[in-house]
């Protein structure tokens, strides 16, 4: 069993595609990875970027999905390592050292290993780290109601032991994300923050791409974890603090 299975999820992303793949290919100690790209059945040549890395590659296939997190749940199904790290088409692993940096804090016994995040552009610039240009802070001690007030720890920078990991809610269609890792982490497990980033995260994806339909639908996943009125309460404050941060210039 490898420690660790890195999962890709894909369609008709060729250049997104590449920069991750590139990312996987650095790191200064593959052996203890396995690689699994699922593709929703590109068309624009993406396959063909797939074909030509396929060194690094374990598993892959090919085929139409239901979305996001049907795709995510192929991932899921066909992972054997250890702990499975979700990093998606146009995402990065932050620099060579990054799965090195995670099988280190695998040794400690931890459960749920987390870091910071570097946000970039589509084109690849970096914009900044997630707890620097956002009034989200890495919490120290995650647990259960970490996410009362959202998502503070990007999906990217998440890696679950697999035997912890449930299969994805495809009802919410872009932030079933938020709903797994409080899933996980209202399992309590033994967590381990790492020093240093440990993906690079393209903005620009579907959920805030659709920003109105994802805010309702985060509004549905925290409701159905922290009830209705808190989190009412919560989205308040969040949007003062987040106007608050703004103008501030932070």
């Amino acid at each position: 069993m490898k420690r660790v299975s890195i999962i890709t999820v894909v369609f008709n992303n060729r250049a997104g595609l590449e920069r991750t793949l590139k990312s996987i290919a650095k790191q200064t100690d593959l052996s203890h990875m396995e690689y699994i790209i699922v593709d929703g059945g590109s068309t624009d040549g993406t396959l063909d970027i797939i074909r030509s890395y396929e060194l690094f590659i374990d598993r892959w296939i090919s085929e139409p999905d239901r979305g996001l997190y049907h795709a995510m749940n192929k991932g899921l199904a066909l992972a054997t390592g250890e702990y499975v790290w979700f990093m998606n088409s146009g995402d990065a692993l932050y620099n060579d050292h990054s799965l090195e940096t995670v099988i280190g804090a695998i040794a400690t016994g931890a459960d749920f290993i987390y870091g910071d995040t570097m946000f970039i552009s589509p084109e690849g610039a970096e914009i900044g780290l997630m707890s620097r240009v956002t009034p989200k802070k890495l919490p120290q001690h995650p647990g259960p109601r970490t996410f009362a007030y959202g998502m503070n720890i990007c999906h990217q920078s998440v890696v679950v032991r697999r035997s912890l990991a449930p299969t994805y809610n495809e009802q919410y269609r872009m932030v079933a994300d938020i709903d797994w890792i409080i899933r996980i982490l209202k399992k309590r497990p033994a967590s381990a923050l790492c020093p240093h980033p440990l993906a690079r995260f393209e903005l620009g994806g579907i959920s805030q791409q659709r920003i109105r339909s994802s805010w309702k639908e985060r509004f549905q996943v925290l409701s159905a974890h922290y009830g209705f009125l808190p989190t009412l309460f919560r989205h308040a404050k969040l949007m003062f603090r987040s106007l608050r941060f703004r103008l501030s210039g932070a």
